[in-house]
């Protein structure tokens, strides 16, 4: 296996050099919101850059499909809910009582910009803390990962960074893993440091079932994040241990069609 890293979208350009596995990240929140949505059902998420590109696909949606229910709304605007929307961008709001079976379709500031920018990639999942184990173990066989981070306005923010190098982490122990790129050691080394233990490694720590001790760090370190700072502001605290939680969901968003973007549940082997 062979992994790169772009610590933002726009950093991608040089590193499509083939067919790859893309896994977006934005851990505070869309792919951890992704995760919690599909953990509890939810059918489908189609995901769009654009306010009107999301109200425009409702209408399409509905029309097309007239005995479902008009698909669900759901994303943020510098954090905070977009007005007329059904839900804004909490995990606490995807309960199964509200989008089990649903079809939702999502437009978020940094994570659908990201995966629009990943739109190449040969096979594309949703990676978040949540589901950290199981994103491990559907990369298994993979030849080039591409780990490709979300950021916030544009700007490189640490939650993501720490996923990263997460993921590069478990990969490494758990593969024969080559990393292509100063991004990926960065990532892994920032993760190793967040995350002291006493193990080898972090994902050592969480194999030996340690998950709770880590995720209450990880919390802690999302507070200090320029995403997580912006979520304390607005009194979004709550979802900093909210997707801090490592593998609590065994749940993962795999893209299943592309014009327009859609993810389903990854099925499980």
């Amino acid at each position: 296996m062979r992994i790169v890293t772009s610590l933002l979208p726009d950093l991608m350009a040089t590193k499509q050099d083939e067919a790859y596995v893309a896994v977006v990240i934005d851990v505070l929140r869309a792919t951890s919101v992704m995760t919690t949505a599909f953990g509890s059902g939810a059918k489908q998420i189609f995901t769009c850059c654009h306010v009107a590109e999301a109200l425009s696909l409702a209408d399409k949606i509905e029309h097309l499909d007239q005995i479902n229910q008009r698909p669900l709304l759901c994303g943020e605007r510098s954090c905070k809910p977009i007005s007329g929307f059904d839900h804004g961008n909490s995990p606490a709001e995807y309960t199964p009582g509200r989008v089990r079976g649903q079809t939702l379709i999502m437009t978020t500031t940094n994570g659908t910009k990201a995966i629009e920018a990943a739109s190449s990639a040969k096979r594309l999942i949703a990676a978040s803390f949540l589901n950290l184990p199981k994103v491990v173990e559907a990369l298994r066989g993979s030849r080039l990962v591409h780990l490709v981070c979300s950021g916030t306005d544009g700007r490189i923010t640490a939650e993501d960074v720490l996923l990263a190098g997460a993921i590069i982490d478990a990969c490494s122990v758990e593969y024969q893993v080559a990393f292509e790129d100063d991004e990926s050691r960065v990532a892994r080394g920032f993760w190793s440091s967040c995350l002291p233990v006493t193990e080898q490694s972090p994902w050592i720590s969480v194999r030996n079932g340690n998950e709770q001790q880590l995720s209450h760090l990880l919390a802690k370190a999302f507070g200090n994040t320029l995403g997580g700072t912006n979520l304390r502001n607005l009194g979004f605290e709550q979802d900093l241990q909210r997707c801090a939680q490592i593998g609590t969901q065994s749940a993962i968003g795999v893209r299943s069609q592309q014009n327009p973007t859609a993810f389903e549940l990854l099925a499980s082997d």
